[in-house]
């Protein structure tokens, strides 16, 4: 069920995934991602079941396409204190981080356009958007 919904995601070469436990530090497991625009989404692992729980995007275009501001690995490293309080709050047992870099020497893709694409497609699916995204 998930994979269907992030079949546009599959043409994105540069991309990867992290998992994040109680204690973790972003910077430490998610040291392989680049600081290069893109999107993530987060699929929590509690009591056995498997959930999307987030999507974001990271990278602010400017009118030169150049990315700018958060780029992928910034704003995960940001998320910290968030993780950390969702870890806290709630019976979970890790979190799966997939994360996409969306604009690279062979794509042009805005992240908040991507991030849009997939927004509509779980939506669409479900008939809500995933727990974290309100």
């Amino acid at each position: 069920m998930i994979t269907n919904m992030f079949d546009e995601l599959l043409k994105y070469k540069i991309n990867g995934h992290f998992f994040f436990k109680k204690g973790n530090k972003v910077d430490k497991v998610g040291k392989n991602v680049p600081e290069l625009p893109g999107v993530y989404y987060i699929i929590r692992l509690a009591r056995g079941r498997v959930e999307l729980v987030y999507i974001g995007k990271s990278g602010i275009i400017t009118p030169g396409r150049n990315p700018k501001a958060s780029l992928l690995k910034q704003t995960l490293i940001a998320q910290q204190e968030f993780l950390d309080l969702k870890m806290s709050k709630g019976d979970i047992d890790g979190l799966d981080i997939y994360w996409f870099v969306t604009m690279d020497a062979t794509h042009i893709d805005l992240p908040a356009y991507v991030e849009g694409l997939i927004l509509q497609t779980v939506y669409d699916a479900e008939g809500r958007l995933p727990e974290w995204n309100r």
